[in-house]
């Protein structure tokens, strides 16, 4: 009789927990709503996902920005805007400020994985880096850019140390020191992204031009790895494999992605998209992008984890009634 009573309690606890599985389900990861503020979960999988609800954080904020890997989120909160990070990894979620940081900056962006990001604050030409972000948040460098400008695009190394901004016809590296031109003589410099150590790429928008600027921290060399004819139409992002051996460049102009092979130089697939791309956002670990923003159009995705790419949609968002 006791052994019976067992095998139904445990057949019952199997099964509550499977429904909560179900319940929950799988999420590809987590996304800033600037319409409602709110941090918002996409449940869900490539080709069948939704947007989820509001995340109850405790704390209203502006700003936020979630990290690559998607298991933190640094964000501005209150009339001062102060930055706080949220660690996902830990509930219940609860923000905390970071020692140091300005409040109130204008630019907030990621290296690769997120082991770093850089925060610029334009009424002061500041740049601070923010390394240990998963474990003991801290300013590990203050830099400036002079003329209070602006960049059209900024990145940062995953080790922290290495920062490039793209100002004017130019992109610098961003030194303790100054200011060091890595490139001149662009039209418009629409996206850096680093890869591996202190190696980069950039695109110019008007040129339709990707570069790869090799050891920008010391004896740079520039190259040009892909144009328009391998179907870079005004490029607004670039983001990398997880392996780093292949690249992906986003497209204003024809609204599609071009993938390539950065070892051989040449194009592996051109993924068309019914949208206007804007970014290349990782959600977590594996190859796969946002493309485009919450809005009463349908979000959409690149998935590149596949032998062959593609690009799914997020359904249209609903509004969700307030809860009471």
């Amino acid at each position: 009789m006791n052994t019976l009573r067992f095998r139904f309690a445990l057949l019952l606890l199997t099964v509550g927990v499977l429904f909560a599985a179900t319940l929950d389900g799988p999420r590809m990861g987590l996304m800033f709503d600037p319409h409602n503020k709110s941090l918002r979960p996409i449940l869900g999988i490539p080709g069948a996902a939704t947007l989820g609800g509001p995340l109850e954080v405790g704390v209203e904020f502006d700003t936020a920005a979630v990290s690559p890997l998607q298991d933190y989120v640094i964000l501005t909160t209150g009339e001062r805007r102060i930055v706080e990070l949220i660690n996902l990894n830990h509930l219940p979620l609860a923000p905390r400020a970071i020692p140091g940081v300005e409040r109130s900056p204008d630019v907030i962006t990621f290296s690769p994985s997120g082991g770093a990001a850089a925060l610029y604050h334009k009424y002061r030409g500041l740049i601070q880096v923010l390394t240990g972000l998963r474990t003991s948040p801290r300013v590990s460098a203050e830099l400036y850019l002079s003329g209070r400008i602006q960049p059209t695009a900024l990145a940062v190394s995953e080790d922290g140390g290495a920062v490039l901004a793209g100002v004017g016809q130019s992109v610098y590296w961003v030194s303790a020191s100054g200011e060091v031109p890595l490139i001149k003589g662009l039209s418009k410099i629409t996206a850096i992204a680093f890869t591996v150590g202190h190696t980069a790429l950039v695109a110019d928008g008007v040129k339709n031009q990707v570069y790869r600027v090799h050891a920008a921290t010391t004896a740079a060399e520039v190259e040009v790895v892909a144009g328009a004819q391998e179907g870079v139409k005004s490029p607004v992002a670039l983001a990398f494999s997880r392996d780093n051996r292949y690249a992906f460049v986003a497209n204003a102009k024809s609204g599609g992605i071009v993938k390539l092979d950065l070892t051989e130089k040449t194009v592996i697939e051109k993924i068309s998209c019914g949208c206007t791309a804007a970014t290349l956002d990782r959600l977590g670990a594996d190859d796969v992008f946002r493309l485009t923003a919450a809005s009463d159009r349908p979000m959409w995705v690149l998935d590149g984890t596949g032998q062959k790419s593609r690009v799914v949609f997020v359904p249209v968002d609903v509004p969700r009634s307030s809860a009471k």
